[in-house]
Protein backbone atom coordinates (compact mmCIF):
# COMPACT_ATOMS: atom_id res chain seq x y z
CA UNK A 1 0.00 0.00 0.00
CA UNK A 2 1.39 3.38 -0.98
CA UNK A 3 2.35 5.92 2.17
CA UNK A 4 0.29 8.84 2.10
CA UNK A 5 2.00 12.17 3.67
CA UNK A 6 -0.47 14.99 4.99
CA UNK A 7 0.66 18.91 5.00
CA UNK A 8 -0.69 21.56 6.53
CA UNK A 9 0.07 24.65 5.22
CA UNK A 10 -0.23 28.01 6.98
CA UNK A 11 1.47 31.27 7.00
CA UNK A 12 2.43 33.93 9.91
CA UNK A 13 3.17 37.66 9.22
CA UNK A 14 1.90 39.30 6.03
CA UNK A 15 3.82 40.27 2.85
CA UNK A 16 2.05 44.06 2.58
CA UNK A 17 1.55 45.24 6.50
CA UNK A 18 3.82 46.23 9.12
CA UNK A 19 5.25 42.72 10.27
CA UNK A 20 8.72 42.16 10.29
CA UNK A 21 8.75 38.85 8.55
CA UNK A 22 6.78 36.94 6.14
CA UNK A 23 6.55 33.01 6.99
CA UNK A 24 4.96 29.90 5.72
CA UNK A 25 5.33 26.98 8.02
CA UNK A 26 4.27 23.91 6.98
CA UNK A 27 3.75 20.14 9.07
CA UNK A 28 4.21 17.11 8.04
CA UNK A 29 2.50 14.15 9.36
CA UNK A 30 1.10 10.16 8.00
CA UNK A 31 -1.21 10.18 10.94
CA UNK A 32 -3.17 12.88 10.42
CA UNK A 33 -6.42 10.99 12.64
CA UNK A 34 -4.42 10.67 15.67
CA UNK A 35 -3.45 14.54 15.22
CA UNK A 36 -7.03 15.29 15.03
CA UNK A 37 -7.87 12.71 18.12
CA UNK A 38 -5.11 14.77 20.30
CA UNK A 39 -6.25 18.02 19.49
CA UNK A 40 -10.55 16.76 20.08
CA UNK A 41 -9.08 15.34 23.06
CA UNK A 42 -7.77 18.56 24.42
CA UNK A 43 -10.63 20.28 23.65
CA UNK A 44 -12.95 18.04 25.95
CA UNK A 45 -10.68 18.42 28.45
CA UNK A 46 -10.47 22.29 28.79
CA UNK A 47 -14.07 22.40 28.43
CA UNK A 48 -14.72 19.87 31.14
CA UNK A 49 -11.55 22.16 33.44
CA UNK A 50 -13.26 24.11 36.38
CA UNK A 51 -11.17 26.83 35.75
CA UNK A 52 -10.66 26.92 32.23
CA UNK A 53 -14.26 25.66 30.79
CA UNK A 54 -14.97 28.92 28.93
CA UNK A 55 -11.65 28.82 27.02
CA UNK A 56 -12.59 25.11 26.08
CA UNK A 57 -16.23 25.50 24.82
CA UNK A 58 -14.43 28.21 23.08
CA UNK A 59 -11.90 26.42 20.77
CA UNK A 60 -14.39 23.47 20.73
CA UNK A 61 -16.59 26.32 18.76
CA UNK A 62 -13.87 28.02 16.86
CA UNK A 63 -11.35 25.92 16.78
CA UNK A 64 -7.63 26.73 18.39
CA UNK A 65 -5.72 30.24 17.09
CA UNK A 66 -2.86 31.05 19.12
CA UNK A 67 -2.88 34.83 18.25
CA UNK A 68 -6.69 34.47 20.31
CA UNK A 69 -6.66 31.45 22.25
CA UNK A 70 -6.11 32.30 26.32
CA UNK A 71 -2.74 31.88 28.12
CA UNK A 72 -3.80 29.05 30.23
CA UNK A 73 -5.02 27.22 26.67
CA UNK A 74 -1.59 27.84 25.11
CA UNK A 75 0.64 26.41 27.62
CA UNK A 76 -1.61 23.00 27.32
CA UNK A 77 -1.06 23.53 23.61
CA UNK A 78 2.59 24.07 23.76
CA UNK A 79 2.59 20.36 26.27
CA UNK A 80 1.08 18.67 23.78
CA UNK A 81 2.67 19.26 20.91
CA UNK A 82 6.23 17.39 21.22
CA UNK A 83 4.20 14.01 21.88
CA UNK A 84 2.33 14.62 17.97
CA UNK A 85 3.39 12.76 15.75
CA UNK A 86 4.75 15.65 12.76
CA UNK A 87 7.76 16.99 11.84
CA UNK A 88 7.77 20.70 10.92
CA UNK A 89 9.09 23.16 7.57
CA UNK A 90 9.82 26.61 7.16
CA UNK A 91 10.62 29.69 4.64
CA UNK A 92 11.06 32.43 6.42
CA UNK A 93 11.29 36.02 4.74
CA UNK A 94 12.51 38.81 6.34
CA UNK A 95 11.67 42.49 5.61
CA UNK A 96 14.09 44.07 5.89
CA UNK A 97 17.60 44.38 4.04
CA UNK A 98 18.37 45.03 0.40
CA UNK A 99 17.08 41.35 -0.49
CA UNK A 100 13.77 42.44 0.30
CA UNK A 101 13.61 45.57 -0.76
CA UNK A 102 14.41 44.46 -4.43
CA UNK A 103 12.14 41.92 -4.02
CA UNK A 104 9.37 44.23 -3.53
CA UNK A 105 10.54 45.97 -5.82
CA UNK A 106 10.57 44.09 -8.50
CA UNK A 107 7.56 41.61 -7.98
CA UNK A 108 4.17 41.72 -7.14
CA UNK A 109 2.82 40.63 -3.87
CA UNK A 110 1.20 37.38 -5.35
CA UNK A 111 4.36 37.00 -7.26
CA UNK A 112 6.35 36.61 -3.63
CA UNK A 113 3.93 34.48 -2.36
CA UNK A 114 3.98 32.21 -5.07
CA UNK A 115 7.95 31.83 -4.91
CA UNK A 116 7.91 31.07 -1.23
CA UNK A 117 5.04 28.63 -1.58
CA UNK A 118 7.26 26.81 -4.05
CA UNK A 119 9.92 26.85 -1.65
CA UNK A 120 7.36 25.03 0.98
CA UNK A 121 6.27 22.89 -1.35
CA UNK A 122 7.93 21.25 -3.77
CA UNK A 123 10.70 20.15 -1.53
CA UNK A 124 8.38 18.25 0.34
CA UNK A 125 7.41 16.35 -2.96
CA UNK A 126 10.60 15.44 -4.64
CA UNK A 127 12.16 13.11 -2.02
CA UNK A 128 9.84 10.35 -2.28
CA UNK A 129 8.09 10.74 -5.74
CA UNK A 130 6.34 7.62 -5.79
CA UNK A 131 4.46 8.59 -2.61
CA UNK A 132 1.07 9.93 -1.89
CA UNK A 133 0.68 14.07 -1.10
CA UNK A 134 -2.14 15.89 0.10
CA UNK A 135 -1.59 19.51 1.10
CA UNK A 136 -4.25 21.63 3.09
CA UNK A 137 -3.64 25.19 3.00
CA UNK A 138 -4.96 27.68 4.81
CA UNK A 139 -7.39 30.45 2.81
CA UNK A 140 -5.48 33.47 2.35
CA UNK A 141 -6.75 37.13 0.47
CA UNK A 142 -3.94 37.93 -2.35
CA UNK A 143 -3.93 40.92 -4.37
CA UNK A 144 -4.71 40.62 -8.07
CA UNK A 145 -4.78 36.90 -7.69
CA UNK A 146 -5.82 34.02 -6.26
CA UNK A 147 -4.63 31.39 -3.98
CA UNK A 148 -6.16 28.74 -5.57
CA UNK A 149 -4.53 30.18 -9.35
CA UNK A 150 -1.42 30.72 -7.38
CA UNK A 151 -1.42 26.92 -5.93
CA UNK A 152 -2.60 25.79 -9.63
CA UNK A 153 1.11 27.39 -11.24
CA UNK A 154 3.01 25.99 -8.12
CA UNK A 155 1.97 22.49 -8.52
CA UNK A 156 1.77 22.54 -12.75
CA UNK A 157 5.33 22.02 -12.73
CA UNK A 158 5.14 18.55 -11.21
CA UNK A 159 2.65 17.38 -13.83
CA UNK A 160 4.39 14.53 -13.81
CA UNK A 161 3.83 13.19 -10.26
CA UNK A 162 -0.05 11.65 -10.46
CA UNK A 163 -0.25 11.59 -6.38
CA UNK A 164 -1.10 15.10 -5.55
CA UNK A 165 -3.77 16.32 -4.17
CA UNK A 166 -4.55 20.04 -2.54
CA UNK A 167 -6.95 22.03 -0.67
CA UNK A 168 -8.01 25.48 0.55
CA UNK A 169 -9.53 25.87 3.82
CA UNK A 170 -10.66 27.96 6.69
CA UNK A 171 -8.84 28.15 10.13
CA UNK A 172 -11.56 25.45 11.00
CA UNK A 173 -9.55 22.60 9.48
CA UNK A 174 -8.98 20.40 12.83
CA UNK A 175 -5.18 19.64 12.30
CA UNK A 176 -4.20 23.28 10.94
CA UNK A 177 -3.96 24.58 14.70
CA UNK A 178 -0.73 22.46 14.93
CA UNK A 179 1.07 24.16 12.18
CA UNK A 180 -0.58 27.93 13.65
CA UNK A 181 0.94 27.07 17.39
CA UNK A 182 4.49 26.18 15.82
CA UNK A 183 4.57 29.03 13.24
CA UNK A 184 3.49 31.53 16.42
CA UNK A 185 6.13 30.19 18.07
CA UNK A 186 9.10 30.62 15.75
CA UNK A 187 7.60 34.14 14.71
CA UNK A 188 8.05 35.08 18.09
CA UNK A 189 11.59 34.25 17.92
CA UNK A 190 12.68 35.75 14.84
CA UNK A 191 10.52 39.33 15.18
CA UNK A 192 10.91 40.30 18.69
CA UNK A 193 13.04 42.75 19.47
CA UNK A 194 16.00 42.53 22.64
CA UNK A 195 14.76 40.20 25.08
CA UNK A 196 12.66 37.05 24.30
CA UNK A 197 10.08 36.64 26.87
CA UNK A 198 10.63 33.32 28.48
CA UNK A 199 7.33 31.94 27.59
CA UNK A 200 8.35 32.17 24.03
CA UNK A 201 12.26 30.56 24.60
CA UNK A 202 10.64 27.64 26.49
CA UNK A 203 8.21 26.78 24.16
CA UNK A 204 10.63 26.91 21.21
CA UNK A 205 12.92 24.79 23.63
CA UNK A 206 10.11 22.17 23.43
CA UNK A 207 9.28 22.23 20.30
CA UNK A 208 12.51 22.71 18.02
CA UNK A 209 13.22 19.35 17.77
CA UNK A 210 9.86 18.85 15.29
CA UNK A 211 11.05 20.75 13.35
CA UNK A 212 13.08 19.57 10.49
CA UNK A 213 14.61 22.52 8.16
CA UNK A 214 13.94 26.55 8.12
CA UNK A 215 15.20 28.01 5.05
CA UNK A 216 15.43 31.55 5.34
CA UNK A 217 14.80 32.92 1.35
CA UNK A 218 17.05 36.45 2.36
CA UNK A 219 20.37 34.47 1.58
CA UNK A 220 18.77 31.12 0.57
CA UNK A 221 20.57 29.60 3.92
CA UNK A 222 19.29 26.97 5.87
CA UNK A 223 19.26 25.59 9.70
CA UNK A 224 18.53 21.56 10.17
CA UNK A 225 17.89 19.01 12.63
CA UNK A 226 21.36 17.19 10.82
CA UNK A 227 23.25 20.32 10.47
CA UNK A 228 26.67 21.32 12.07
CA UNK A 229 27.10 23.13 15.17
CA UNK A 230 26.58 26.31 13.56
CA UNK A 231 23.53 25.54 11.48
CA UNK A 232 21.35 23.48 13.86
CA UNK A 233 17.96 24.16 14.69
CA UNK A 234 18.56 25.71 18.26
CA UNK A 235 17.55 29.94 19.98
CA UNK A 236 20.85 30.83 19.54
CA UNK A 237 21.50 30.20 16.00
CA UNK A 238 18.04 31.69 15.63
CA UNK A 239 18.66 34.72 17.00
CA UNK A 240 21.73 34.50 16.01
CA UNK A 241 20.42 34.54 11.87
CA UNK A 242 18.57 37.58 12.08
CA UNK A 243 21.45 39.84 12.07
CA UNK A 244 23.06 37.98 9.15
CA UNK A 245 20.52 37.60 6.64
CA UNK A 246 19.09 41.40 7.76
CA UNK A 247 22.51 42.56 6.17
Amino acid sequence: MTKTNYYYVDETGHINNDSTLFVYGCIKSDTPNLLEEALEKLKDTLADDVLLSEYGERVKKNNFHATADHISVMTEMFRLLPHLNFRAYFTVLLKEGTYYENLKATKEDNEIIELMLHKSVIPRIKKNKKEYYKFFFEELEVEKRSLDKILNSVFSSQKKLNFINYEIVSKENPNMPITDYVSFILNKILSSEGNIENWAKSAFDVIKDKIALIHFQNDDSFLSRFANEENTINFKNLRKKLAVVKG
